[in-house]
């Protein structure tokens, strides 16, 4: 059977080539003509019909393999290959919080058991994220102070004394008036630099193409991208695992903490409660702001306390929700733009590792002068680069800052007591 299909095999090659031949010899443009190119075809079909006989008959399976994969610049990576790869469109203000994915990594790779009965989908699934950003909750300033050590803002306060030291007594001639004047403070917060790269080979990138058409450069700069992301995410609420200096929005120790406001979740009060908490907060807050300031414009409550604020007020009038009243109650005593947010970073088990252990709620004002975050780089992506073709990498880098709190005292930290 075997010496059977080779011998087909090598005649219908033979008559193919004897026609293409002579479809140059007499036809040079274009060299095939219609009827040829017909015969041809039908000659190569049966050709290759009997090629994939042949291989089977020998033990394996051919199978299909076709995509051009390009690096992020362009650069053809794999010739004779079809199918374009590109950076994708991630390069904007992307939303994306720390997250621990349900993966076993021992289970990963190309290379998995499969039998003849197995289908194997086109497309891939990523990896999700709870997705948030900064800017949400304060200013983030980018690209102020690139490559300084420091962020430093100038503090002024005036030394006046008491009005009445003003007064002039005029019997006595010649007193000396009192003065008034001005000193000036630093608040510092300092930077770090960052750096990390991607790296893969050629042929990484032709098994994964053979695998399942994977794009797998496109998802390693993403991933790149994304580590970024979750990092600035993480250092706006926690500030940093390592530099105590850095700090984020819910560790400031400047800033005071109240320990009396949430004796329970805001979702959990009862209606007793939650009218206490209304009627005493804003005060609290106010007292706690030198009587300067009295309207606070941002209530961040951890994540899970806020998907609970659906509760009505009370149960014998289920109309309005908890979060209604809350929002029409701050909104007509500070101002249209008050906002209540949930955060994943209040709950206890997502702050651990940043010292605090506990659901934080925090009642501030968002403004530049209160709190603002620095970026003085941002995050940015350097060309693919090989020493010997095959084996490529790509380098990003960047620099970033902590939440800076400059007047500590419109910020207050409310921890609940009883979970």
């Amino acid at each position: 059977m075997k010496k059977l299909v080779n011998f087909l095999v090598a005649l219908f090659m033979a008559i193919g080539f004897a026609m293409v031949e002579a479809g140059r010899m007499f036809q040079p443009r274009p060299f095939l003509n219609r009827a040829t190119r017909r015969s041809l075809g039908v000659f190569s079909l049966v050709a290759s019909r009997f090629r994939v006989m042949r291989a089977r008959l020998a033990g394996w399976t051919p199978r299909l393999v076709g995509a051009r994969l390009y690096n992020a610049k362009g650069g053809d990576l794999m010739p004779g290959m079809g199918r374009s790869l590109k950076l994708p469109d991630y390069l904007g203000p992307h939303r994306f919080l720390n997250s621990n994915g349900d993966i076993d990594f021992s289970s990963t790779g190309f290379k998995y058991l499969i039998d003849n009965l197995s289908f194997i989908r086109a497309n891939v699934i990523k990896q999700k994220f709870y997705k948030i950003a900064p800017a949400d909750f304060m200013t983030v300033d980018v690209g102020e102070a690139p490559w300084s050590s420091e962020v430093i803002q100038n503090l002024v306060f005036q030394n006046g004394g008491d009005f009445y030291d003003g007064d002039q007594n005029q019997a006595q001639g010649g007193a000396r008036p009192a003065s008034v004047d001005v000193s000036l403070a630093p608040v510092r917060m300092p930077t770090q630099i960052w750096a990390k790269m991607t790296a893969w080979t050629i042929m990484e990138i032709a098994q994964a193409a053979a695998a399942s058409k994977w794009d797998i450069v496109s998802d390693k700069l993403e991933a790149l991208k994304t580590n970024w992301d979750l990092g600035i995410q993480r250092t706006a609420f926690l500030g940093h695992k390592q530099v105590s200096k850095i700090t984020g929005l819910l560790n400031n120790a400047n800033v005071t903490i109240s320990t009396s406001l949430l004796p329970t979740p805001i979702s959990k009060m009862s209606s007793a409660q939650f009218a206490t908490f209304v009627a005493s907060v804003l005060g609290a807050y106010f007292a706690n702001s030198n009587s300067t300031e009295a309207q606070p414009n941002r209530l961040v409550i951890p994540m899970s306390d806020y998907l609970g604020l659906a509760t009505p007020i009370a149960s014998g009038f289920p109309i309005v929700s908890q979060l209604t009243y809350l929002e029409d109650a701050f909104k007509r005593m500070c101002g249209p733009d008050f906002k209540i947010m949930g955060l994943a970073y209040s709950q206890a088990a997502q702050n651990l590792d940043a010292g605090i252990g506990k659901q934080r709620a925090v009642l501030y004002r968002d403004d530049p002068e209160v709190l603002k975050m620095s970026i003085p780089v941002d995050i940015t992506l350097l060309e693919a680069a090989s020493y010997n073709k095959i084996n490529w990498e790509q380098n990003a880098y960047g620099q970033y800052a902590g939440v800076l709190v400059t007047r500590p005292r419109e910020v207050l930290y409310m921890d609940v007591q009883t979970s």
